[in-house]
C-alpha cells in the first residue's frame, strides 16, 4: 500500500464499469472524490473537486471523454487516464492530442489500474515542466528581441553624433594640413571633443544596462540586510559628472531603515533614479532622497525632482516589462526603469512613480524591512 492517498474522479457512465473502478480504486487506498456519469459533468466536477487524477471513459452523454479531456487540461490541468474498451492508433492520437497522459483498456485490474495512474501523473509533471519551460523560453525570446530593438533604437543617435563630430575634427586636421591654419578655433574643437566624450558616455551607460540585465536574468541572490542609504551614496559618485555639469543639488535625509536585499542591484536602482532625476529636473535640478516606513512590513525610498511632471498617460508607460518595449517609450525613460522593474521584483519588492504636471516627480521602490527576525 502507498502511503500518499491520492484523490480520483471517476468518470464512466457504464454503472458497473464505475462500481468496479471504484472498488479498485478504493482497494489501493485512493480517495474516490466524485463520479461523474456526462462529460460536462466531469469538466465541471474537475474544476470544482480538484482532483489528483481523472479515470475518463470515452464513450459518455453531452460530448465524449476526449472533449471532456481538452476542457480540463485548458481550465484546470490534471492528469488523465483514458479507460476504453479498444485502442487504435486514431483514438491514442486524438486523446493524447487533448492531453490524456496514459490509456487503459478495459476490463481494469488493480495493477494495470495503479500501474496507468503512476505513469499519468509522471508523464503530466512532465508536460507541465516542459510547457513552463517553453513558456519561459517565449517570454525570454521577445525580452530580447525587444531589449534588441531597444539597444539598436538608443544607440543610433549617439553614434551618428560620434561619427558626425569625429568627422568634422579629421576634416579640420586636413584643413589644418593642407592650408597651415586650424580650420576651427580651439574652443570649437573643445566643444566637439565634449560632444564626442558625452554620447560615448552614454553608449557606454547602454552596454553597462545590457550586462546588468545579463546578470539579474542570471543570477539568484540571497537576500540580506542593506544599508541602502550608502548605496544611495555610491550612486551619488557615479552620477557626478552630470552633477557638475547640470549644477544639480541633491539632498539626503541622514538616516534610513534598513531592508532586505542585494546591495549591487540596490545601487542600480539609486543610479538610474538619480540620473533620470538630474536629466528631467528643473533648472538646475533639484533631488530630494528620502525613505519612509509602509506599514505593510515595506520600506519605500524615493527621488524626488523638480521636473515639469508626467502626465498620468507617461507614468502608466513607464515601469513596463520588456516585451512592450517597442511599443512604449515615455520620456526616454523606459530601458532603465524596466531593468529597475526587474530588480526590485527579483528582491521581493516593486517600484512606481507619482507625478503632477507642473509638481515634479517622485520616483520610488520598496523593500521588506529588515526586522528582528531578518537580521
Amino acid at each position: 500500500m502507498r502511503n500518499e492517498k491520492l484523490r480520483v474522479l471517476i468518470a464512466e457512465d457504464d454503472y458497473l464499469v464505475n462500481e468496479m473502478v471504484r472498488g479498485i480504486l478504493l482497494e489501493l487506498n485512493y480517495d474516490v472524490v466524485g463520479e461523474a456519469t456526462t462529460g460536462p459533468q466531469a469538466v465541471a466536477m474537475a474544476a470544482s473537486l480538484r482532483p489528483d487524477v481523472i479515470i475518463m471513459d470515452i464513450q459518455m452523454p453531452g460530448f465524449d471523454g476526449i472533449e471532456a479531456t481538452q476542457r480540463i487540461q485548458q481550465t484546470c490541468p490534471t492528469p488523465v487516464v483514458i479507460l476504453t474498451a479498444y485502442e487504435t492508433p486514431d483514438l491514442v492520437q486524438r486523446a493524447g492530442a487533448a492531453g490524456a497522459n496514459a490509456y487503459l483498456v478495459k476490463p481494469a485490474n488493480a495493477r494495470g489500474l495503479e500501474r496507468v495512474i503512476t505513469i499519468a501523473r509522471a508523464r503530466f509533471g512532465d508536460m507541465q515542466a516542459l510547457q513552463h519551460l517553453n513558456a519561459q523560453l517565449q517570454t525570454d525570446n521577445k525580452e530580447l528581441d525587444a531589449f534588441a530593438h531597444t539597444v539598436a533604437h538608443d544607440l543610433q543617435s549617439p553614434l551618428s553624433l560620434v561619427i558626425g563630430f569625429s568627422d568634422l575634427l579629421r576634416e579640420s586636421v586636413t584643413h589644418s594640413v593642407a592650408h597651415g591654419a586650424a580650420h576651427y578655433p580651439p574652443e570649437k574643437v573643445s566643444e566637439i571633443l565634449g560632444a564626442i566624450s558625452r554620447n560615448a558616455r552614454k553608449m557606454s551607460n547602454i552596454v553597462d544596462e545590457l550586462m546588468l540585465l545579463a546578470g539579474v536574468r542570471k543570477m539568484e541572490v540571497e537576500l540580506e540586510p542593506v544599508d541602502v542609504l550608502l548605496t544611495a551614496l555610491e550612486a551619488k559618485q557615479r552620477v557626478a559628472h552630470q552633477t557638475m555639469e547640470t549644477g544639480a543639488i541633491m539632498e539626503t535625509s541622514d538616516s534610513w531603515p534598513l531592508a532586505l536585499g542585494y546591495a549591487p542591484w540596490i545601487e542600480e536602482i539609486w543610479a538610474n533614479y538619480l540620473s533620470n532625476g538630474i536629466k528631467y529636473g528643473g533648472q538646475p535640478p533639484h533631488l530630494r532622497l528620502g525613505a519612509e516606513l509602509t506599514g505593510d512590513g515595506m520600506v519605500k525610498y524615493w527621488v524626488r525632482d523638480n521636473g515639469r511632471g508626467l502626465s498620468p498617460a507617461d507614468q502608466a508607460r513607464l515601469f513596463v516589462p520588456f516585451t512592450q518595449l517597442k511599443q512604449v517609450r515615455a520620456k526616454g525613460h523606459g530601458l532603465g526603469l524596466s531593468i529597475v522593474q526587474r530588480i526590485v521584483e527579483k528582491l521581493g519588492g516593486r517600484a512606481g512613480v507619482e507625478s503632477v504636471i507642473g509638481g515634479g516627480s517622485t520616483f520610488w521602490f520598496a523593500l521588506p524591512q529588515v526586522n528582528d527576525e531578518t537580521v
